[in-house]
């Protein structure tokens, strides 16, 4: 709790710096969508269940998805927040043997990313930002486990909320007075058994000084321990989104 303070002390710093520069705000929202396959792992009593999931397999067993980015500008500091809510199920067979005929995983996640990134370098062809954030997650896993030759149902179900540290850099590549490219990755965690990371690219559309669009693809990745046993999510796919500046 104390490190956690302190680190959210320091954004709190970086963001009153960021206020006596003289140059004006400037922000923009987007909404985007996010195909991504999902690969998780999760440590039931009775063992480990993989689950593999594509990105056609996510959209059919998608129950909820709500996904948003918001980033503020003044000067060189440029401050972003990025938001994932996605609930989803899917059953496949169980690694039980007979014991169970399948096994339906049900993956609630909450996650919001912070991020203070300063502006080292700006010309015509390159901006380079690197910065430091954050990112919190809620993660709500559960199993059940249908009748097979035992003729009874499991059930079990494991969650938790946490924060991680994180470093980040991000391009910006302007290709001309419309086209852009943009790739940023960060990664952090507390510890080895709690570690995060991501990574993406895109390509965005400027349509007038107002709105954009962008299409790319992105991976995030979380590995921490709930209930003890140690889990692992790898979110992985496309997205496209939108974008309005003001």
């Amino acid at each position: 709790m104390k490190r956690t303070a302190t680190f959210f002390a320091a954004l709190a710093l970086l963001a009153g710096q960021a206020s006596a520069q003289s140059s004006d705000w400037n922000y923009t929202a987007t909404l985007y969508g996010w195909f991504a396959g999902l690969d998780t792992s999760v440590d039931t009593p009775r063992g480990t269940i993989n689950a593999e999931l594509s990105s056609k397999d996510v959209l059919e067993d998608l129950d909820a998805s709500l996904m948003a980015a918001f980033e503020a500008r003044r000067g060189p500091w440029g401050f972003v927040v990025d938001g994932v809510y996605s609930k989803l199920s899917a059953g496949k067979a169980t690694p039980f043997g007979q014991s169970f005929s399948e096994a339906v995983v049900e993956t609630k996640l909450s996650q919001v990313t912070g991020l203070a990134l300063y502006r080292f370098h700006s010309s015509p062809t390159l901006k380079f930002d690197a910065g430091a954030g954050f990112r919190w997650f809620d993660v709500d896993m559960g199993v059940t486990l249908t009748p097979g030759s035992l003729g009874v149902t499991r059930t079990s179900s494991i969650g938790d909320s946490w924060v991680d540290p994180l470093l980040a850099a991000r391009v910006i590549l302007p290709i001309n007075d419309v086209w852009t490219a943009t790739a940023l990755v960060d990664f952090g965690g507390t510890g080895s058994d709690d570690k995060t990371w991501q990574a993406l690219a895109s390509v965005q559309y400027q349509f007038n000084d107002n709105w954009s669009a962008a299409f790319g693809y992105r991976t995030m990745n979380l590995q921490h321990d709930i209930g003890g046993r140690p889990n692992e999510i790898t979110l992985s796919g496309p997205f496209i989104a939108a974008g309005f500046r003001f």
